[in-house]
């Protein structure tokens, strides 16, 4: 039996990626299916013809347009965090990034996540180190974390604190607290001592050159008060636009929900589709849409069409990100980063990360 254990321990470590890959396919795929043919209340593919034939083509495209300006107001979001780092790239590039980055995130099941993605091309682009490009993505997705629980806690406020007989009161109370107290230590990272703390620690060695230059990155950040109230702002306009998306899709097919139910509705599915178990949240993002829209009084054939068309937009944006990524080497004479140049860049990390301890080592 030890044997057996062992040989499927050796297996799962030498194709973890593979494993890991395939299961986050397979969650996605069953998601979507399941959303499909047994939740949906579609009798049949006539239905949702009738369905997409009565919808309101102005309203999709202007739902489909806001992807578009949620993309800007992201890209200024990242540029003014970039800014207080000394580092200036233009809107376009940073737009060309996160369209990649979506492309990554949605389309391809690979070890290349969206966002590191976006870290090796801005190290690559700045030529400063993956690990400050990533701290910066970290402040940025952490604002966007933060802006969505404070639109949870202006949805309680507007009435929407049950769905059916769940409260969602203190979930999103204690989602709110938690997001304070990262935003205080993130900003505050000294108080936690975590630089003595990666001293201490024998496993971070190799790396902590870099974990030290993310504190020194953390710590430098509360400097840039006016950037920070700034990337807030863009934050809060960034949930708006979603919103606003997820509510004309729903309007242009008759579904008559209020604004104020996709405040509530939009933080919550954005928050449960960040759950690493599948494809860029595929599956989970749309079943968790329908159940709450259903909750609050659409119909289910029509909520399912409405997550079926918001997920197809998310694919279309991908697809886009896609022509970028073949497209801009040649704009830019900028090679492709891939998971082989991905490795690659890793081990120049590790060489920088030497060569920091090194000339630490040598000032001490």
């Amino acid at each position: 039996m030890k044997n057996k254990f062992k040989k499927i321990k050796q297996f799962y470590t030498r194709h973890k990626k593979i494993i890991s890959t395939t299961l986050r396919i397979v969650i996605s795929a069953g998601l979507i299916a399941y959303l499909i043919f047994f939740r949906s209340g579609l009798k049949d593919f006539g239905t949702f013809k009738d369905i997409l034939s009565t919808a309101s083509v102005p309203l999709l495209l202007a739902s489909a347009s806001l992807h578009f300006v949620g993309l800007y107001t992201s890209a200024l979001r990242w540029q003014i965090l970039l800014r207080t780092q000394g580092i200036r790239l233009s809107i376009g590039f940073l737009s060309s990034s996160f369209m990649i980055g979506s492309f990554f995130n949605n389309l391809l099941p690979t070890s290349i996540g969206g966002d590191i993605f976006r870290s090796v091309d801005i190290a690559n682009r700045a030529k400063v180190s993956v690990g400050k490009s990533a701290s910066i993505i970290v402040i940025e997705r952490f604002s966007g974390v933060l802006t969505a629980a404070v639109y949870g806690v202006i949805a309680l406020l507007l009435g929407f604190r049950k769905v059916g007989t769940t409260s969602y009161i203190i979930p999103v109370s204690v989602f709110f607290a938690i997001c304070i107290i990262l935003a205080f230590l993130i900003f505050n990272p000294s108080i936690l001592r975590l630089n003595r703390l990666v001293e201490k620690i024998k496993f971070l060695s190799k790396i902590r050159g870099k974990l030290k230059e993310v504190y020194h990155i953390f710590l430098n950040f509360k400097k840039f008060r006016l950037a920070i109230f700034e990337v807030l702002i863009c934050g809060f306009a960034v949930q708006i636009i979603v919103i606003a998306n997820y509510y004309l899709a729903a309007r242009a097919l008759g579904i008559g929900l209020s604004f104020a139910a996709f405040i509530f509705i939009v933080p919550i599915v954005y928050t449960i589709a960040m759950l690493p178990i599948s494809i860029g949240g595929t599956g989970v993002r749309e079943n968790s849409l329908v159940f709450l829209m259903v909750a609050l009084g659409a119909a289910k054939d029509l909520s399912t069409v409405a997550s079926l068309l918001l997920f197809a937009m998310i694919l279309g944006f991908g697809l886009l990100g896609g022509i970028v990524y073949i497209v801009r080497p040649f704009i830019l004479k900028q090679p492709k980063i891939t998971e082989t140049g991905l490795d690659a860049q890793k081990t120049a990390n590790a060489t920088e990360v030497s060569g920091i301890k090194n000339s630490e080592e040598n000032k001490d």
